[in-house]
C-alpha cells in the first residue's frame, strides 16, 4: 500500500514521553511511537503499550551442523576461535583430526546426539594452558588409539569444567578411554556419562578435583578413575558416582601420588572387582562415608603388655611417670603405636575415647597409686584412676576411661604415680589400651 524509498533518510515516527503517550485517547491496536522516557520503540497491543524488544546478535556463538562450519584443519588439528562458543547439532565426523579448544567452549543441546566423532590417535579434544568448558557434548572415539580428552594446564591458574552430559561413548569400537587431565587450579566433572574401555586419568599439579553424579560403565582395561603417580593435588571430592562394569578397578591411586585431602561419599559399585586400589578407608588423608562395599573411615588402636618385667621408676612421690615396658600392637587404624605411645596420623581432628586397664603387684604396704593419660608428654590431671591402700605384694588393678582431642601427630601415653611417699620401682605386669574415635 505504501512504498517509501530513500538512500539518504529514514522514517521518523512520533516521539513522546510516557505521560504524553498515556494521554492518547483510545489508541488502536498496532499504533506505534518512540518513548522518550524509556528510549524504546513501543506499540499498542490490546489494552497495553508493549516495547519492541531488541535482540542482540549471537556474536559469540557458532552453530555447527557440519565440518564446514568449523575452522579449516591444519597439521591434523582444528583450532577453534578462543572468543567463541561452538554449539553442535548432531555428531560431526572430524576424522582424522582433533579439536584444539584453544579456550573456546563446546556445547550441545542433546548430549546423546550432539558432539564429535574422530579416529585420530590421541585425544579428540585437546587444550593447553587455557580454561575448558564443555556441556551436553558427546565424544565418540573411533579407534583403539583414540581417547576423548587430553587437557593440560601448567600455569596452575585455569579451570576445567565438564558439566551435565559431557559424555564419552564408544560405539562398538574399543578405544584408549576417557583420556587424561593434567594440572589446573580446579577440575570438575558433574553429571556425565562414560561408556569407554578405560576411565579418566588425573595427573600434574592440581588444586582441587571434584567428580559427582557421574555414571561410569564399559571399563574393560583399567579403572573408572585413576590418579597417576606424578599427581600432586590439594583436595579430591568424589560423591554419588556410579561405577558399573564387570571386573577391573573402581578408583585407583598409584604409588607416588601426593594427595593432601581426599573424600569419598555415597559412591556405588556394581560388579566391579576391586572397588579401591592403592588406598583404603584408613589411609590417613582419606575420609570414606556410605560407599557401597567400602567401610566407613574410623580411627582405632589396641595395644597391650603381658608378663612385663620392666620396672617403672617412681623416684618422687605424687609425680607422674610414664609406664615402662614393651607394648604389643594388635590393631592400628590411623594410629601407630610402640612402647606405650600411640600416635594419631589421621588428618581430620577427632575426639578419641581412651580406655586403659593395668594390673600389678604392690611393692610396699599401704601403697596407693593413680594412673592418668598424657597427651604429647603432658599429663592430663583429670580424670584419673586410683586404688585404695594395698598390702605388700598385693595384686591390684586400675582402670581409666576418658576422652581426649587429637590432631595429626598428637600422641597418647599412660602415666602412673605413687600417692603416699612410696618411691620404689613398680612393675606393671599387664596393661591394655584401646583408643577409638
Amino acid at each position: 500500500m505504501l512504498d517509501i524509498a530513500s538512500t539518504t533518510s529514514g522514517l521518523l515516527i512520533p516521539r513522546m514521553t510516557t505521560a504524553q503517550r498515556d494521554a492518547i485517547e483510545s489508541p488502536p491496536t498496532g499504533l506505534q511511537i518512540f518513548n522518550l522516557t524509556s528510549n524504546a520503540l513501543e506499540f499498542y497491543q490490546n489494552t497495553a503499550w508493549v516495547p519492541v524488544s531488541y535482540v542482540r546478535p549471537e556474536s559469540n556463538l557458532v552453530r555447527v551442523y557440519s565440518l564446514a562450519d568449523l575452522p579449516a584443519p591444519g597439521a591434523g588439528g582444528i583450532t577453534l576461535d578462543a572468543t567463541k562458543m561452538y554449539v553442535f547439532a548432531g555428531i560431526i565426523d572430524i576424522s582424522p583430526n582433533y579439536l584444539n579448544l584453544n579456550g573456546a567452549s563446546l556445547k550441545g543441546t542433546d548430549p546423546g546426539r550432539d558432539g564429535v566423532f574422530s579416529t585420530v590417535a590421541g585425544g579428540v579434544l585437546r587444550s593447553n594452558d587455557v580454561n575448558v568448558f564443555i556441556q551436553d557434548f558427546a565424544v565418540v572415539p573411533g579407534s583403539g588409539a583414540t581417547k576423548a580428552y587430553d587437557f593440560s594446564d601448567g600455569t596452575g591458574t585455569k579451570f576445567c569444567n565438564l558439566f551435565s552430559g559431557a559424555s564419552v561413548v564408544e560405539m562398538g569400537i574399543p578405544s584408549a578411554g576417557v583420556g587424561q587431565v593434567s594440572g589446573f587450579r580446579a577440575i570438575t566433572f558433574v553429571k556425565n556419562y562414560w561408556k569407554a574401555s578405560d576411565g579418566l586419568k588425573v595427573t600434574g599439579n592440581v588444586g582441587k578435583f571434584a567428580a559427582s553424579l557421574n555414571y561410569v560403565t564399559g571399563v574393560t582395561n583399567g579403572s573408572g578413575l585413576e590418579f597417576l603417580s606424578n599427581l600432586t593435588v590439594q583436595d579430591i571430592d568424589l560423591s554419588n558416582n556410579y561405577f558399573m562394569y564387570t571386573g577391573q578397578t573402581g578408583v585407583k591411586v598409584n604409588s607416588g601420588a601426593s594427595i593432601d585431602r581426599g573424600r569419598m561419599s555415597t559412591n556405588m559399585f556394581r560388579g566391579v572387582a576391586n572397588f579401591l586400589s592403592g588406598f583404603d578407608s584408613y589411609t590417613p588423608e582419606w575420609e570414606m562415608r556410605q560407599n557401597t562395599f567400602v567401610p566407613d573411615s574410623r580411627a582405632f588402636c589396641a595395644l597391650y603388655m603381658n608378663d612385663n618385667s620392666i620396672s617403672t621408676p617412681l623416684p618422687i612421690a605424687n609425680t607422674y611417670y610414664k609406664v615402662a615396658g614393651t607394648t604389643i600392637n594388635t590393631k592400628s587404624l590411623r594410629f601407630v603405636a610402640a612402647n606405650n605411645r600411640t600416635t594419631y596420623i589421621g588428618k581430620t581432628d577427632i575426639t578419641a575415647r581412651v580406655n586403659v586397664v593395668i594390673s600389678a603387684r604392690s611393692n610396699a604396704n599401704s601403697s596407693e597409686f593413680s594412673i592418668a593419660i598424657a597427651k604429647n608428654g603432658v599429663v592430663i590431671p583429670m580424670p584419673f584412676g586410683s586404688i585404695a591402700p594395698t598390702g605388700n605384694n598385693q595384686s591390684f588393678q586400675m582402670s581409666l576411661l576418658t576422652e581426649v582431642d587429637l590432631t595429626a601427630n598428637d600422641y597418647v601415653e599412660v602415666f602412673i604415680k605413687s600417692n603416699n611417699g612410696n618411691t620404689s620401682n613398680l612393675v606393671i605386669a599387664e596393661m591394655q589400651v584401646q583408643i577409638s574415635d
